[in-house]
């Protein structure tokens, strides 16, 4: 790896542990959009903020609404859970390049 790369990860990696930039309780809204849960998790690739940059992690959802989902992953040995909003979702292997918002918008309308 060259200088401006190595440079490069070693600061995403010290970005990292500065912990992740979830959704506010504000922007969720659990009033008008409750949460739904699921077991076993949905594999997913969700787009993760941080202070100074945007990682694409390999997580899971269990827990989600019609606008958000709550998506955990493994950083090393550490395991977080970050709220973010539906569209920074996709599902792994069936991407079916649809976002978990559109698939909890058709599974809501179908009960």
């Amino acid at each position: 790896m060259s200088s401006p790369e190595y440079a490069a990860a070693l600061q995403a990696q010290y970005t990292r542990r500065a912990g992740p930039i979830g959704l506010t309780v504000e922007e969720l809204d659990f009033e008008h959009f409750p949460a739904k849960n699921g077991f076993p998790g949905i594999p997913v690739k969700a787009w993760i903020r941080f202070p100074n940059c945007a990682e694409l992690v390999d997580g899971e959802v269990y827990a989600w609404t019609a606008k958000a989902a709550e998506v955990t992953w493994k950083d090393g040995p550490v395991t977080y859970r970050t709220w973010v909003w539906s569209s920074a979702v996709t599902r792994r292997e069936e991407m079916m390049n649809r976002n978990l918002g559109e698939r909890t918008s058709r599974d809501s309308n179908s009960k």
